[in-house]
């Protein structure tokens, strides 16, 4: 990996903290994940920077980053995206986005602040019903207990708060993401955590968008890093399938 640019930028009222990588005239955001940082991301950094600028972002009360005086919200953390990269100047971005990172690109593609040339969503959903039953079950239990742990404990606030985005977040309609303009990839494990059928709707949903389907759970970008690098980076070239 090269050496790291960083920089941190106030962003409502928290302070964001990202990285720069490489020196590609085009740039490349990605976004990690609920409870992720940009850590996750340490075997795709070093593979798209030799093609790219990475622009990688801790998202608002994540890594780095501060959590700022109101509740997390996927909004303000699209909209931090946003203030970081009009501040560096970019005039378009390519966006990479995995699990809560991609419900966050979507909401920038749909948000259309920014100029977004190509969007890749790895395993998010427009609401939470696109979870299989044993996911949902899973983090709604997870909620609960970390509400109760809260009333005990109160630096299990932010524990909390994170739940609480995988509950109650994203929600949206399948018609919202009819006006994401951007070329898309949607990337689904066939043993996802979302469901398979919910990655299709996504897929069907936005106009100019390609569907994956690819072996694996919802962590193959980071198993099979190798195979979903070149997927990814054959799709933001327009190479051929």
């Amino acid at each position: 990996m090269s050496d790291v640019n960083w920089g941190k930028l106030r962003s409502g009222s928290a302070d964001i903290y990202y990285e720069l990588h490489g020196n590609g005239e085009e740039v490349l955001v990605l976004l990690h994940g609920n409870g992720g940082s940009i850590e996750n991301f340490k075997n795709q950094i070093p593979f798209f920077e030799k093609y790219y600028t990475v622009l990688a972002i801790d998202s608002r009360g994540h890594g780095q980053s501060g959590f700022g005086r109101d509740e997390l919200s996927l909004g303000k953390m699209s909209v931090d995206v946003e203030n970081i990269v009009k501040h560096l100047g970019y005039k378009s971005v390519n966006v990479l986005g995995f699990s809560d990172g991609a419900n966050i690109a979507m909401l920038l593609g749909i948000r259309n602040n920014i100029k977004i040339d190509k969007l890749v969503l790895v395993g998010g959903n427009y609401n939470f019903w696109g979870l299989t039953f044993s996911a949902a079950a899973m983090i709604y239990a997870g909620y609960i207990s970390a509400c109760a742990t809260r009333l005990v404990d109160k630096g299990a606030q932010l524990n909390k708060e994170l739940f609480a985005i995988m509950v109650k977040e994203p929600k949206l309609k399948k018609e919202a993401l009819e006006v994401i303009n951007a070329k898309t990839l949607v990337i689904n494990g066939n043993r996802d955590m979302i469901r398979v059928k919910h990655a299709k709707d996504i897929a069907d949903a936005i106009p100019n968008s390609e569907l994956k389907i690819v072996k694996g759970d919802h962590f193959y970008l980071f198993k099979e890093y190798e195979s979903f690098n070149r997927l990814v980076l054959g799709f933001l070239r327009g190479e051929a399938k």
